[in-house]
């Protein structure tokens, strides 16, 4: 074993890691887009990592080519499939044909390595998926072990190949394993920090008690309604009773229970919140002006006849609401904030949907006149 090659080896390990670090930077999100483009991205890097790969190998006294290009391939395979695996290698396994000197042997062993390993890689899919962020490190490593047992084993069929088998093979294996090792663990890795990431999104837009998106999420969509659309404001009626007779434990079960009711009664294209507290808010699309109460009212009927167990019983709830339009999204929430405070006012338990008057004033103006008051909870 020279000096020389295992010095070239960790040159090629290094250009194997730092293009793997930049093709883990096309991982921005989870769950994962289906776009062409990205995979078609991907595929292109992966060419051009196992040609430059090619390019930088150490070359051994026999002129045998030793470097890491099937760990790229390989890792296509894992996670594309056999196909654009293969087809993704062809470039590398073809380069020595324009390269000067280069015997029609190199060829061929390429070929032959590109189709063992690609083989085995399609054959340990199911052991080891790259998009699957638990893989251990130890079954990176063995994975890689049995993926790359058979590169240049074709020498033996070359004059003259076993002595060069005998030097190259050990330390050739061990780099690929190596790298495999490396590269796997890297994107596995970028694909947990994507998951956990998600899930902490996820938990900072919704309501864990309700199963809602909340407050934040509600203002996040605030701004993506549009002329057609619409917002009712629920809040239960009486609900500090309910708290201070039976205790908070029921009272919670009466929000995660209506929010499950309003989850389900709503079409795909419509969104209930838990707005705050016992209030909810609930955004629908592309509805007629004739049509919100409607809605509205079959929400609150639905709430009045579910039983809530003993306690609380039955519960009702007060709704108001507006339509979106062409003045501010802040105008249709003061709207609706207005005719669930006149719902309230006049004995809950009803609905009030209040369409755009431009005689009353815009809250963007001034502080808004009348506010519901605490003591109607």
């Amino acid at each position: 074993m020279s000096l020389t090659l295992m010095q070239c080896l960790f040159v090629n390990l290094s250009v194997l890691v730092t293009l793997s670090f930049v093709m883990s930077l096309t991982y921005r999100s989870w769950p994962p887009p289906r776009f062409w483009h990205l995979k078609a991205l991907r595929l292109a890097l992966t060419v051009l990592t196992a040609l430059a790969l090619c390019a930088l190998a150490p070359t051994d006294a026999s002129g045998l080519r030793i470097s890491l290009w099937l760990v790229p391939i390989a890792v296509m395979i894992l996670r594309y499939g056999v196909g654009s695996g293969l087809l993704a290698g062809l470039p590398a396994a073809l380069l020595p044909l324009v390269e000067p000197g280069q015997a029609p042997a190199a060829v061929t062993l390429s070929l032959i390595n590109l189709l063992l390993v690609g083989g085995l890689s399609h054959l340990f899919r199911w052991a080891l998926d790259m998009s699957d962020p638990h893989g251990s490190l130890q079954r990176h490593a063995w994975v890689a072990a049995l993926i790359f047992l058979p590169v240049n084993l074709g020498l033996v069929l070359l004059p003259g190949g076993a002595d060069a088998l005998e030097r190259t093979y050990l330390i050739g294996w061990a780099f690929n394993v190596l790298g495999f090792w490396a590269v796997a663990s890297m994107i596995t890795g970028r694909v947990a920090l994507l998951q956990s990431t998600d899930t902490y999104r996820e938990q900072a837009h919704r309501d864990a008690l309700s199963g809602l998106p909340n407050r934040r999420q509600f203002e996040l969509d605030l701004p993506f309604t549009v002329p057609g659309d619409a917002l009712l404001l629920i809040d239960v009626d009486h609900f500090k009773r309910v708290n201070d007779r039976y205790g908070h434990p029921v009272g919670d079960q009466v929000l995660a229970r209506i929010g499950g009711l309003l989850s389900d009664a709503l079409r795909g294209r419509d969104r209930a919140y838990r707005y705050g507290g016992e209030e909810f808010a609930v955004i629908l699309r592309r509805v007629q002006p004739g049509h919100i109460e409607e809605v509205a009212h079959r929400l609150r009927e639905l709430i009045a006849t579910t039983d809530f167990g003993n306690p609380p019983g039955q519960m009702t709830v007060s709704v108001g609401g507006a339509p979106f339009g062409l003045w501010s999204r802040t105008r249709t929430l003061w709207d609706a904030d207005e005719a669930l405070y006149r719902v309230k006012q006049g004995g809950r338990n009803d609905v009030q949907i209040l369409s755009f008057d431009p005689s009353r004033p815009d809250p963007l103006e001034g502080p808004r006149p009348a506010s519901l008051d605490p003591t109607l909870s």
